[in-house]
């Protein structure tokens, strides 16, 4: 009683919060919260017991297979390699990430982790301290989601910048490095703005297009490194450097999250943001002063010369020329498969266009637009259309058509949709714990930004060392079972919503489970990948994970306008158990074992 006094009393003769109010009726009935939600649609946890069960029969059948990536490795010793090495003892001895290792690492690994930890400061900023700060201030899940599906937007379209990455460098500073010393400097620019603005937390609008900016850079700056790493790793190494990589991603999550929300009560939005810069700076140094190769120049102005190779293609001739003119004003041959495909990709657009614009197109503008866009696809490709380039009914057939024409890395673009469909539950919880449940923003941030993210720091590394050992679709299949499950728990466990002990483990234990299963796919997307076109078909798996994650954001108001807490979160749960199902049918070395190695 005297707890519920002291919530009760206001200052200044204000009104009582949300927050403070569901407190009291909490406390008065003894009811968990989602009772307390009328008009909602609760559903029996029996009702996915089936899907748990189907999820552990496929996990099984995958664990009696044979591991099907071990032919990666001959695949490797057998690839086209086209780096030249210059003999001469000046360039053996200068700092690269090909031959130089410290402390017992390879530099390339320590490189690739401290990129991923600049990615990771400013992500776990926004995706933990600035959202309980929001939640804090009384925004719904929906407006949260909302904001940040739009933050994170530039990491859908993310494929768009792997083109421009595989085809245009300046080789003789490496075939990356460029690409991540420009993209590392619009990330340090763009925060700088953000926290040279007065008054930044109170212009929502304002604060959301200069993070979205932030993130165009950003999400370059991840295609360049992943590209690098497809460059750089053997295939052997995939797990074990990406766990490390993604572990480095989510110990910078931890620094941007509780790191940086500890100040935020006296710093504000601005100058926690402003910590990272020099962090961001610091880690900048690491491919400002080592090459990719050695030979190759540090800047522009410096001595050094290219040292890979650009594949030399026969210049078609002018008669070829002149027939392929003639052929590109020809319309080709269709057949239904063909038309499908192309049709499918119209449709996916539209899809999209709803998801992004809808808001305020409306689902008129947005069909018009989709169908001037479908118009312009067809008359501009003609004969060349991906549907007929698929099938081998193109006179010429495009490097990431011919990888994404085989079974697996088709399967790979539909498991990366799914990974991280789950995470329309962030604002979801981050509603339900801070207004509903009565915990502060910091004691949220602490929990969910450091303890998790240090369990996720565990699953990645853990989780990337034994999908090395194991196989990555094997761990993928557990440990996405054992996420399901963990996610499960917590909507089981409602009539103990209210015991911050038990819902701390809880919180703390599916972020493991994740992670290790996270990595694990990464780790069967590098495999699947050709290299000749690594960062566009690797970037294009990165960008459908984060469609997937953003499409859950935008549905989080959905499911908070319609379902009970409890029901949502077994959704969530559900939505794990679904990889497995997809798992058993991907072939992890059928991409280099049929297309080979070659850059």
């Amino acid at each position: 009683t005297i707890t519920l006094s002291a919530r009760l009393v206001l200052e200044n003769g204000e009104s009582m919060s949300a927050v403070s109010s569901f407190s009291v009726v909490y406390l008065n009935e003894n009811k968990p919260s989602s009772l307390l939600l009328e008009g909602l649609t609760d559903l029996a946890g029996g009702i996915f017991l089936p899907v748990i069960l189907l999820s552990m029969a496929a996990t099984g059948y995958i664990f009696t297979q044979k591991r099907r990536s071990e032919s990666n490795v001959e695949v490797e010793e057998a690839g086209d390699d086209e780096f030249v090495w210059e003999d001469e003892g000046d360039a053996a001895g200068q700092p690269n990430l090909m031959t130089t290792m410290f402390a017992g690492m390879s530099v390339k690994a320590i490189t690739l982790c401290s990129l991923y930890v600049a990615q990771g400061i400013p992500s776990g900023f926004i995706s933990y301290t600035l959202i309980a700060y929001l939640a804090q201030q009384g925004f719904t899940a929906a407006e949260i989601g909302n904001m940040l599906f739009w933050v994170y937007l530039p990491w859908v379209f993310k494929f768009l910048w792997g083109p421009f990455v595989d085809n245009y460098h300046y080789l003789p500073m490496g075939r990356r490095r460029p690409w991540i010393l420009g993209a590392q400097a619009g990330m340090v620019i763009t925060v700088v703005i953000i926290a040279l603005v007065p008054g930044i937390e109170s212009k929502i609008a304002l604060l959301t297009g200069l993070l979205f900016f932030h993130n165009c850079f950003a999400s370059l700056q991840d295609v360049a490194v992943d590209g690098l790493a497809v460059d750089v790793l053997s295939p052997e190494e995939f797990g074990k450097i990406n766990g490390f990589m993604f572990g480095a991603k989510r110990f910078g999550t931890m620094v941007g999250g509780a790191g940086i929300g500890y100040f935020i009560g006296s710093l504000g939005i601005a100058g926690g943001l402003f910590l990272t810069v020099p962090m961001l700076l610091l880690i900048m140094c690491l491919p400002a002063f080592i090459r990719e190769r050695p030979g190759e120049k540090l800047f522009p102005w410096g001595e050094g010369k290219a040292v890979i190779k650009e594949k030399e293609e026969p210049k078609p001739t002018k008669t070829k020329k002149n027939v392929a003119k003639e052929i590109s004003w020809d319309m080709g041959t269709h057949t239904p498969q063909s038309l499908g495909v192309d049709f499918g990709i119209i449709i996916a657009l539209d899809l999209f266009l709803l998801l992004t614009v809808g808001d305020f197109a409306g689902s008129m503008g947005v069909h018009l637009l989709t169908l001037v866009c479908g118009a312009a696809y067809f008359f501009f490709l003609r004969n060349n259309t991906v549907g007929q380039q698929a099938f081998d009914l193109a006179p010429v057939k495009s490097d990431i058509v011919k990888a994404l024409s085989l079974r697996a890395p088709l399967i790979g673009m539909l498991l990366a949709m799914l990974t991280y469909f789950w995470e329309f539950l962030i604002p979801v919880l981050n509603v339900l714990f801070i207004q509903q449940l009565g915990w502060s923003d910091a004691e949220y941030i602490a929990v969910t930004g450091g303890w998790a993210v240090t369990a996720g720091i565990a699953g990645t590394i853990i989780g990337g060392l034994i999908a090395d050992k194991f196989g990555a679709r094997r761990i993928a299949s557990l440990f996405a079972i054992l996420t399901g499950l963990s996610i499960f728990t917590i909507a089981l466990a409602e009539d103990l919503w209210q015991n911050r002990t038990v819902m701390t483990w809880l919180i703390v234990i599916y972020p493991f489970f994740g992670a290790a299963m996270g990595i694990s796919l990464i780790s069967l997307f590098m495999n699947v990948t050709w290299p000749k076109v690594g960062a566009t078909q690797f970037t294009l798996y990165m960008a459908l994970l984060n469609f997937g994650a953003l499409f859950g954001l935008k549905m989080a108001g959905y499911f908070e306008e319609n379902f009970t807490y409890t029901t949502t979160i077994m959704i969530g749960g559900t939505c794990q158990l679904l990889i497995a199902f997809v798992l058993p049918f991907i072939d992890p070395g059928q991409t280099r074992r049929e297309l080979g190695n070659e850059f």
